[in-house]
């Protein structure tokens, strides 16, 4: 009897299909956070390696999910960023502006037999924007 193995790729595959799911059971961002306008979402990205992703901007409108876990930008990555608390934060705290550090949880493809660590490092900066 032969098992299947969890490649990098089938791996990915169920963290987005998890992610598709928990979107769309997500409430809009105007329905849990009634005193956001408009967030902006600001990521720098760093690592070891020798191919570090571009910077990226978002900007997540009202009527758009509040769901803001973003999958790793490597590819080969099953690893992914949650900035749930940072948003709440901003919410409870009735900021409107924060920033901080996450490193990536998740692995990478070494070769064909191991997996290791992915290390990237993501800086974030999250501003509400007014409406």
């Amino acid at each position: 009897m032969k098992f299947a193995v969890a490649s990098s790729a089938n791996a990915r595959g169920q963290m987005r299909e998890r992610q598709r799911r928990d979107r769309a059971a997500t409430p809009t961002m105007k329905a849990k956070y009634p005193q956001f306008g408009s967030l902006r979402l600001v990521f720098d990205f760093s690592g070891a390696g020798p191919f570090t992703p571009a910077p990226q901007v978002n900007v997540m409108h009202p009527p758009a999910k509040a769901y803001f876990v973003f999958p790793c930008p490597h590819a080969d990555c099953d690893g992914e960023f949650d900035l749930t608390s940072p948003i709440d934060t901003l919410a409870s705290d009735s900021i409107d502006r924060t920033s901080g550090h996450l490193g990536c949880p998740g692995h990478r493809s070494v070769d064909r037999k191991g997996r290791a660590p992915c290390g990237l490092g993501l800086e974030y900066k999250i501003e509400v924007l007014p409406e």
